[in-house]
């Protein structure tokens, strides 16, 4: 039973979908990046820039990016914004992947096969780690053309720097997955699971924002991996020693967890 086919099937309409809107949305908005570097652009955007509060530009990953001249600063301030939509396609994803078989009722059709749970889990993370994979590529090959066309960066500069953008978000969007998968062996059925994605993907961004505005609640920041690859700091330090090592033993333990649950979950056939 090829459920790794199957489950690329499955997913491959959304999968297209998610990618075809977020490469338009970032060719459009490089392809606007020249109007950025007119005189009056860049002193109307700093003329709002300065009415705003240091911490609240901290927060929004603006404090050293104001100069929007700058492709490595415009793409980097959009990028965060675009990498929630990306966090959203592979939490969604994540958390249907399980439980949509017993909503829909399918799981039945896979337990008529002579194959494992274990066989069923794996080959199901496989098929989305691929579809993920395949957006970011795509993603990535969109934003080093949109390079090469609207800014002055050469061929193997647009590569390395898009492709420091896009590792950065491959690592966070791996936590979110196992997040998700973990997720999907713990709900009961996937009505509920486009407000469990959205409260941890938009929770956890929010979260980032309190811990720089509020220096009290700074210790927040390590439950926001997205603050982790903001521009000015992944270009910077790139991500760091802990932020690693929370983020890897978040990954390693909601595997371990889903898989065990999963083997003895009871489930509506």
């Amino acid at each position: 039973m090829k459920v790794f086919q199957l489950e690329l099937r499955n997913t491959w309409k959304s999968t297209l979908i998610w990618t075809a809107v977020l490469s338009s949305i970032i060719f459009l908005l490089l392809a606007f990046f020249p109007s950025m570097q007119t005189e009056s652009m860049k002193e109307l955007a700093g003329a709002k820039m300065e009415g705003l509060d240091p911490k609240l530009l901290e927060a929004f990953g603006l404090a050293e990016l104001t100069d929007f001249t700058i492709i490595t600063n415009y793409f980097g301030y959009v990028l965060q914004y675009l990498t929630l939509a990306i966090m959203v396609y592979v939490c969604q994803s994540a958390v249907l992947f399980l439980v949509k078989e017993e909503t829909d009722g399918t799981i039945e059709f896979l337990y008529s096969k002579p194959i494992s749970r274990n066989a069923i889990f794996t080959q199901k993370a496989l098929a989305h780690i691929v579809s993920y994979l395949v957006m970011l590529i795509v993603l990535w090959l969109i934003t080093v053309i949109g390079y090469l066309f609207f800014s002055d960066y050469d061929y193997m500069e647009s590569i390395k720097e898009v492709g420091a953008f896009y590792s950065a978000i491959l690592y966070v969007g791996f936590v979110f997955m196992a997040v998700g998968f973990l997720l999907s062996v713990c709900l009961k059925n996937s009505k509920g699971a486009t407000g469990v994605v959205i409260a941890i993907v938009f929770g956890s961004f929010i979260l980032g924002i309190i811990s720089t505005v509020v220096e009290a609640l700074h210790f927040l920041y390590y439950v926001s991996p997205m603050d982790w690859i903001k521009t000015q700091k992944l270009m910077t330090d790139g991500i760091l020693l802990e932020e690693w090592v929370i983020g890897l033993l978040i990954i390693v333990f909601c595997l371990i967890a889903a898989k065990e649950m999963y083997k003895r979950k009871d489930l509506r056939l």
